[in-house]
């Protein structure tokens, strides 16, 4: 009979839904940090295709903190680096990670960068994982959010500044539940090695310090906690003694330019906003496709807030504490940018003038992930919670709800990332080389072989003789060993900014913008100029040629300078008392320079 065949007909559909609901369960919770590794592998391929011709980002990293591993690695223990300004004192030149220093003094720069690259790319994958697995228990949700998390521009040269901020929530998490304490302890320390107190250093201790006087207050067993905390603490004093000694005590053996350091204030609810919407500079976080579904799930799981589980109303009060504390970032951010909070703190001197407590905003990329985490931490669990229907239909329901989430939310966020990050720029450079992206790869701006003619057409021991820079950075010569005076530092002494103004002082008096710039802030300290401005990216083939500087060139001999490295043609070089000894490319640099000698 048909309604028999009918009646008698396996349900596959049921079994199906059955299977897949099975396979994924089995997925989320298996250990999938595995997939840092496979991820790593394949970022790491136009690296290794490309070797030196890699691309990464110039401003503030290439050529300013790379020279803090360098030239501290160089010479490890000396109190004075004499090869940029004129000698800077070895905390002005501090690095990040401090536990990165031994590969720039035992490998070449490009290897030990890549190292710390590729380790800073894993650990951001590995915390963001751990961290989120812990919160939610989800393995797959954990991979995705430690994938885009990873992916992030985040400049390697910070270290594990704000990749490192899921580890260090991870370990904390154990350390108050009293799990894996040796790990966490281990993990806390790594951090403190490799990231910098002045970055999120100092944000990470705040926060630690509320974890454990919440938990006092809740009368809750904070002992891990606070060994933690000592850990990281100590490692901080340690590795900032000559911070700390020069600036919070008083004992430093100069005075620094940041004395001179105006700050610039900012519209109040305007910059509230912005950075709640787009973080700031150097953090890139891209959480825009975020905001809303966070938003949109508090609101909603606050009106059914009774209908919620026990282990999701803990979540949710996670969650709101997580808002408010990503929201109050944004506030304190527009807080320090605020007029009279600027004026105040031009009118003191001191670390409190020019110590950057805004710079918490480095959170964000780590902090709206969490967030988002959290936030479908809470759907999860409701839906798996005791008492909910856990039929093939509801089951189906599960899966068609987390998929549509996770594609509507983490797909376009995922896209941006992306293509944002340096995976997708190398892929890019090797597909299609510099001359259709732009890019400028290691190779181009160090130039080293550029930078080796220019040391033998000189002809003189490197050591016995120092070199400015017109149009260009002074970085690519601080790599090859060339001895300078100017560069990039936010920590030089300011008696060596006045000389340097000295040199420049009538080009700035034509050029109002060099003036405000060089003046109010001074880190770079170049021959600025009326005719290329502040501007220090001059390419080979730029057609620039200077006519009519005013330097005052008595001033520069005095400061050691015996050559001139330019990235324009000096058109009156004879007037300026300047020899030209030729003009000078490879085929492979981004510069081309012409030589001058005082």
């Amino acid at each position: 009979m048909p309604g028999r065949q009918e009646s008698g007909r396996p349900d596959r559909s049921g079994k199906g839904i059955n299977r897949l609901c099975g396979l994924l369960g089995w997925i989320d919770s298996r250990r999938l940090w595995w997939v840092g590794v496979a991820l790593l592998a394949i970022v790491m391929v136009p690296h290794i295709r490309l070797g030196e011709g890699s691309v990464f980002t110039v401003h503030d990293q290439l050529d300013e903190s790379m020279m803090n591993y360098v030239l501290t690695a160089r010479h490890p223990g000396a109190q004075v680096i004499l090869e940029m300004l004129g000698g800077v004192n070895a905390s002005g030149l501090q690095p990040a990670a401090v536990l990165f220093l031994p590969l720039y003094r035992f490998l070449p720069a490009f290897q030990a960068f890549l190292f710390s690259y590729a380790f800073g790319f894993f650990c951001g994958f590995l915390g963001m994982y751990l961290a989120v697995k812990k919160l939610t228990d989800s393995g797959i949700l954990a991979v995705i959010l430690g994938g885009c998390f990873c992916m992030l521009p985040i400049y390697p040269i910070y270290g594990l500044s704000m990749t490192g901020l899921p580890l260090l929530l991870y370990a904390y998490l154990c350390l108050r539940e009293g799990k894996r304490v040796k790990t966490a302890l281990v993990l806390t320390l790594l951090f403190g090695l490799t990231s910098h107190l002045v970055c999120t250093g100092y944000g990470a201790l705040v926060f630690w310090t509320l974890g454990i006087l919440w938990d006092l207050l809740h009368r809750k067993k904070a002992g891990y906690s606070i060994a933690g905390f000592l850990v990281l603490l100590a490692t901080y004093l340690v590795t900032n003694y000559r911070l700390f000694l020069e600036f919070l005590l008083g004992q430093g053996s100069y005075v620094s330019h940041r004395e001179e350091l105006v700050n610039g204030s900012m519209p109040l609810w305007e910059t509230i906003w912005n950075v709640f919407l787009n973080s700031a500079q150097h953090a890139p976080s891209y959480h825009k496709w975020l905001i809303l579904p966070i938003i949109l799930g508090l609101l909603l799981f606050g009106c059914f807030y009774h209908r919620l589980c026990a282990e999701a109303r803990k979540d949710y009060w996670r969650a709101l504490a997580g808002m408010a504390a990503l929201m109050g970032i944004a506030v304190f951010y527009g807080i320090c940018k605020w007029a009279p909070v600027v004026e105040w703190k031009n009118s003191v001197s001191g670390f409190l003038r020019y110590f950057q407590a805004e710079r918490i905003y480095w959170f964000y990329p780590a902090g709206w992930y969490l967030e988002f985490a959290l936030v479908f931490g809470i759907c999860r669990k409701q839906l798996r919670a005791p008492g909910q229907s856990q039929g093939p239909a509801a089951a189906a329901g599960r899966i068609l709800l987390s998929c549509l989430l996770l594609t509507a939310v983490v797909m376009p966020h995922a896209n941006t990332v992306l293509r944002n990050s340096f995976f997708y720029m190398n892929v890019s450079q090797y597909i299609n080389g510099a001359g259709v992206t732009g890019y400028i790869s290691w190779e181009s701006f160090y130039a080293e072989d550029l930078m080796a003619q220019l040391e033998e057409t000189i002809g003189r021991d490197i050591d016995s003789y120092r070199v400015a820079h017109l149009g260009i950075s002074p970085s690519p010569s601080l790599m090859h060993g060339f001895y300078t005076v100017d560069g990039y530092s936010n920590n030089y002494p300011l008696e060596y900014k006045h000389k340097f103004r000295q040199v420049i002082a009538e080009e700035l008096d034509k050029n109002i913008e060099c003036a405000v710039y060089f003046d109010t802030w001074g880190s770079r300290c170049y021959l600025f100029n009326a005719q290329t401005g502040n501007y220090w990216l001059l390419k080979k083939g730029n057609g620039v040629r200077y006519e009519g500087l005013e330097f005052d060139m008595e001033a520069l001999r005095d400061l050691g300078c015996e050559y001139l490295f330019s990235g324009g043609e000096i058109l009156d070089a004879n007037r300026m008392g300047l020899t030209p000894m030729g003009y000078f490319e490879t085929e492979d640099s981004y510069w081309g320079i012409w030589l001058y000698a005082l």
